[in-house]
Protein backbone atom coordinates (compact mmCIF):
# COMPACT_ATOMS: atom_id res chain seq x y z
CA UNK A 1 0.00 0.00 0.00
CA UNK A 2 1.33 3.32 -1.44
CA UNK A 3 1.57 6.74 0.98
CA UNK A 4 -1.30 9.04 0.77
CA UNK A 5 -0.61 12.39 -0.54
CA UNK A 6 -0.51 14.01 2.60
CA UNK A 7 2.10 10.99 4.26
CA UNK A 8 4.37 12.01 1.09
CA UNK A 9 4.43 15.87 1.93
CA UNK A 10 5.00 15.28 5.33
CA UNK A 11 8.05 12.70 4.90
CA UNK A 12 9.42 15.09 2.01
CA UNK A 13 9.79 17.62 4.66
CA UNK A 14 10.98 15.54 7.57
CA UNK A 15 13.59 14.55 4.57
CA UNK A 16 14.60 17.98 4.60
CA UNK A 17 15.32 18.09 7.97
CA UNK A 18 12.06 19.98 8.88
CA UNK A 19 11.45 18.45 12.95
CA UNK A 20 7.73 20.00 13.00
CA UNK A 21 6.54 17.54 10.20
CA UNK A 22 8.16 14.92 12.01
CA UNK A 23 6.23 15.89 14.87
CA UNK A 24 2.88 15.68 12.75
CA UNK A 25 4.07 11.77 11.78
CA UNK A 26 4.99 10.97 15.76
CA UNK A 27 1.46 12.29 16.76
CA UNK A 28 -0.30 10.27 14.20
CA UNK A 29 1.10 7.14 15.05
CA UNK A 30 2.58 7.28 18.59
CA UNK A 31 -1.11 6.07 20.53
CA UNK A 32 -0.76 2.78 17.84
CA UNK A 33 2.65 2.31 18.39
CA UNK A 34 2.73 2.14 22.02
CA UNK A 35 -0.30 0.06 21.88
CA UNK A 36 1.58 -2.58 19.77
CA UNK A 37 5.00 -1.89 21.57
CA UNK A 38 2.79 -3.00 24.57
CA UNK A 39 1.46 -5.90 23.87
CA UNK A 40 5.05 -7.27 22.80
CA UNK A 41 6.73 -6.30 25.67
CA UNK A 42 3.85 -6.50 28.27
CA UNK A 43 5.14 -3.27 29.84
CA UNK A 44 3.49 0.03 29.52
CA UNK A 45 6.40 1.86 30.82
CA UNK A 46 8.66 -0.72 28.24
CA UNK A 47 6.43 0.34 25.28
CA UNK A 48 6.39 4.24 25.62
CA UNK A 49 10.25 4.06 25.82
CA UNK A 50 10.87 1.53 23.02
CA UNK A 51 8.23 3.36 20.42
CA UNK A 52 10.02 6.67 21.24
CA UNK A 53 13.30 4.87 20.70
CA UNK A 54 11.70 3.77 17.51
CA UNK A 55 10.50 7.39 16.79
CA UNK A 56 14.52 8.46 17.22
CA UNK A 57 15.66 6.22 14.90
CA UNK A 58 13.03 6.99 12.09
CA UNK A 59 14.20 10.35 12.75
CA UNK A 60 17.81 9.75 12.53
CA UNK A 61 17.09 7.66 9.37
CA UNK A 62 14.30 9.24 7.19
CA UNK A 63 16.06 10.05 4.54
CA UNK A 64 16.61 6.54 4.06
CA UNK A 65 13.29 6.17 4.28
CA UNK A 66 12.05 5.73 -0.29
CA UNK A 67 8.88 5.53 -0.20
CA UNK A 68 7.36 2.27 -1.62
CA UNK A 69 5.47 1.39 1.48
CA UNK A 70 3.77 3.64 4.26
CA UNK A 71 5.47 5.54 6.76
CA UNK A 72 3.71 3.47 9.39
CA UNK A 73 4.86 0.05 7.89
CA UNK A 74 8.72 1.35 7.78
CA UNK A 75 8.22 2.42 11.35
CA UNK A 76 6.95 -0.43 12.47
CA UNK A 77 10.08 -2.40 11.67
CA UNK A 78 12.18 -0.37 13.28
CA UNK A 79 9.88 -0.51 16.25
CA UNK A 80 9.60 -4.42 15.89
CA UNK A 81 13.85 -4.19 16.62
CA UNK A 82 14.06 -2.10 19.30
CA UNK A 83 11.46 -4.15 21.14
CA UNK A 84 13.58 -7.63 19.86
CA UNK A 85 16.16 -6.04 21.81
CA UNK A 86 14.31 -4.93 24.89
CA UNK A 87 13.40 -8.70 25.19
CA UNK A 88 16.89 -10.16 24.54
CA UNK A 89 18.12 -8.24 27.23
CA UNK A 90 15.23 -8.69 29.47
CA UNK A 91 16.22 -11.41 31.89
CA UNK A 92 12.48 -11.61 33.27
CA UNK A 93 9.13 -11.15 31.88
CA UNK A 94 6.92 -9.23 33.80
CA UNK A 95 3.48 -8.35 32.52
CA UNK A 96 1.34 -5.03 33.01
CA UNK A 97 -2.33 -3.91 33.40
CA UNK A 98 -3.99 -3.56 29.70
CA UNK A 99 -5.81 -0.10 29.57
CA UNK A 100 -9.17 -0.28 27.64
CA UNK A 101 -11.25 2.99 26.98
CA UNK A 102 -15.02 2.38 28.24
CA UNK A 103 -17.46 1.96 25.32
CA UNK A 104 -20.47 3.45 26.30
CA UNK A 105 -22.15 5.27 28.92
CA UNK A 106 -23.17 2.02 30.21
CA UNK A 107 -19.88 0.83 30.13
CA UNK A 108 -18.60 3.33 32.22
CA UNK A 109 -20.84 3.28 34.99
CA UNK A 110 -21.75 0.01 35.56
CA UNK A 111 -19.47 -1.72 37.80
CA UNK A 112 -20.55 -5.15 36.80
CA UNK A 113 -19.62 -4.71 33.10
CA UNK A 114 -16.38 -2.60 33.79
CA UNK A 115 -15.25 -5.29 36.13
CA UNK A 116 -15.94 -8.10 33.28
CA UNK A 117 -14.82 -6.48 29.96
CA UNK A 118 -11.57 -5.78 32.28
CA UNK A 119 -11.45 -9.44 33.08
CA UNK A 120 -11.53 -10.93 29.64
CA UNK A 121 -9.24 -7.98 28.25
CA UNK A 122 -6.48 -9.41 31.12
CA UNK A 123 -6.61 -12.46 29.81
CA UNK A 124 -6.76 -11.80 25.98
CA UNK A 125 -3.50 -9.74 27.01
CA UNK A 126 -2.35 -12.78 28.97
CA UNK A 127 -2.60 -14.68 26.59
CA UNK A 128 -0.86 -12.85 23.74
CA UNK A 129 1.51 -12.63 25.98
CA UNK A 130 2.20 -16.42 26.60
CA UNK A 131 2.44 -16.83 22.21
CA UNK A 132 5.89 -17.18 21.10
CA UNK A 133 7.53 -14.11 19.48
CA UNK A 134 6.75 -14.64 16.00
CA UNK A 135 2.88 -15.63 17.14
CA UNK A 136 3.17 -12.47 19.06
CA UNK A 137 4.47 -9.70 16.76
CA UNK A 138 1.73 -11.37 13.94
CA UNK A 139 -1.00 -10.64 16.13
CA UNK A 140 -0.36 -7.23 17.41
CA UNK A 141 0.38 -5.91 13.39
CA UNK A 142 -2.83 -7.79 12.64
CA UNK A 143 -5.33 -7.18 15.11
CA UNK A 144 -4.18 -3.84 17.47
CA UNK A 145 -2.32 -2.51 14.13
CA UNK A 146 -4.83 -3.39 11.13
CA UNK A 147 -1.25 -3.73 8.86
CA UNK A 148 -2.06 -5.64 5.62
CA UNK A 149 -0.96 -9.10 5.10
CA UNK A 150 1.42 -6.87 2.34
CA UNK A 151 2.64 -4.57 5.48
CA UNK A 152 3.22 -7.39 7.92
CA UNK A 153 5.02 -8.91 5.14
CA UNK A 154 7.12 -5.97 4.30
CA UNK A 155 8.04 -4.70 8.33
CA UNK A 156 9.20 -8.58 8.84
CA UNK A 157 10.61 -8.86 5.54
CA UNK A 158 8.86 -12.67 5.14
CA UNK A 159 6.73 -13.95 2.21
CA UNK A 160 2.95 -12.87 2.25
CA UNK A 161 2.35 -16.41 2.68
CA UNK A 162 4.28 -16.97 5.67
CA UNK A 163 3.05 -14.06 7.06
CA UNK A 164 -0.88 -16.19 6.38
CA UNK A 165 0.25 -19.04 7.97
CA UNK A 166 2.10 -17.94 11.12
CA UNK A 167 -1.29 -15.90 12.08
CA UNK A 168 -3.14 -18.72 10.91
CA UNK A 169 -1.16 -20.87 13.57
CA UNK A 170 -0.91 -17.56 16.17
CA UNK A 171 -4.85 -17.35 16.38
CA UNK A 172 -4.90 -21.13 16.75
CA UNK A 173 -2.62 -21.17 19.57
CA UNK A 174 -4.39 -18.58 21.15
CA UNK A 175 -8.35 -19.97 20.81
CA UNK A 176 -6.27 -22.56 22.64
CA UNK A 177 -5.28 -20.79 25.53
CA UNK A 178 -8.72 -18.57 25.95
CA UNK A 179 -11.65 -19.73 27.82
CA UNK A 180 -14.57 -20.83 25.33
CA UNK A 181 -16.30 -18.27 25.84
CA UNK A 182 -13.35 -15.59 24.88
CA UNK A 183 -11.65 -17.81 22.04
CA UNK A 184 -14.79 -17.65 19.37
CA UNK A 185 -16.00 -20.19 17.03
CA UNK A 186 -12.95 -21.35 15.42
Amino acid sequence: MSMDECEKTLIGRCQAGEKEAFGVLVNRYAGRAIAAAHLILGNRDDAMDASQEAFIRAWRNIRRFNGRSRFYTWYSALMRNVCLSRLRRRRRRRTAELVEEPAGPRAQTDPTLLAERNERAEQIHQAILRLPLKHREIIVMSHFQEMSYKEMAEALAIPIGTVMSRLHNARKALRKMLPKNLAGDG
